[in-house]
Formats: C-alpha cells, structure tokens, sequence
C-alpha cells in the first residue's frame, strides 16, 4: 500500500467529519469542537521545523453538545484492515474517557472508516456501550446495524440523522 494514502487516511476522515459536523451545526442540531492534541514547542530547527512533545495523553477527537443538552464525545478511526482490532486502536485512557462521558450520561462512541485501498468506503457510528459488550476485533459485517450514510454529493457523512430517536435506541 502507498504509505502517502496510509498517512492521509486519518486526514480524509477528520474533513469529511468537520464538514459534516458544520452542516449538523447550521441545522441546529449540535455544536460539537475538534480537540487539538496538545503539543509544546521545545525549540525551533530551521525554517518550518521544530522539536516538538506531547504535553499530556489527548482524550478523544471529537467533544459538545447535542440539541436538548446530551454531551456527546468519539473519536474519529481510520483502517485499511479487513477488520478492525478496537482494543488496539482506541488507547486505555481514551476509553476511560469514554466509558466515563458514557457513566455521566453523555453519548460516546467511536466513529470508524474501513477504506479498502479506494475500493470502496464504509462509515459506522459505533457506540461504546456496544464496543465494551463485543469482541476486540470487528469486521463490517459485525457492524451492520450501526452503518452510517455518507452523502458523496453533498460530502456529509450522516451520522447525526434521527438522533432524537433512532440514534437513541442504537445506543442503549
């Protein structure tokens, strides 16, 4: 595989979700941040480049509110894999987070991308509650009930649709 569309994979699935995120948001349905990775500047090499760390672990991708209050947390995964190992994948202290946005009442979930080499691309909205109950290592077929629309023309990855109902049954 291209290691240049291995590197890029993770970017492609944070635009279409940004761009699906301001479309949910200009519908009134939510308000929901990126949350940048917090990175200290050691000190500056030449031109464009620094040396840089990590100041701390990062929690999830993705934190805010839905309409009527709910706080909704998830991070953003990308594979090129048959399957997807999400204990490999989703760090400890990543799913503290969202077991415990989940324990508070919030909707946490992990929002997964199988991209098989530009065959083809499957979206799922998958909830922790589900994630925590199931087997580490998890192919489409396993995720049938939580598979998401992606909207090629508009470039709106349908995640947030119905969340007032159906979205509610899927996770509890």
């Amino acid at each position: 595989m291209n290691h240049y569309y291995k590197k890029n994979l993770g970017m492609y699935l944070e635009r279409i979700v940004d761009t699906s995120l301001e479309y949910y948001k200009e519908q009134g349905v939510c308000l929901i941040d990126k949350i940048p990775t917090p990175i200290k500047v050691h000190r500056h090499l030449r031109g464009a480049l620094y040396e840089a760390f990590f100041q701390k672990k990062s929690t999830v991708d993705y934190v805010g509110i839905l309409k009527g209050g709910k706080g909704i947390a998830f991070d953003a995964k990308s594979t090129t894999a048959k399957k997807f190992n999400w204990k490999k994948s989703v760090k400890e202290h990543q799913k503290e987070y969202l077991e415990t946005f989940q324990d508070l009442g919030g909707l946490s979930f992990i929002l997964l991308h199988f991209d098989w080499v530009g065959k083809w691309d499957h979206f799922y909205f998958i909830p922790f509650s589900f994630l925590i109950q199931t087997k580490s290592s998890l192919a489409p077929e396993d995720l049938k009930e939580f598979k998401v629309d992606y909207d090629m023309k508009k470039g709106i990855l349908r995640f947030l649709d119905g969340i007032a109902g159906e979205l509610d049954k899927r996770v509890t």
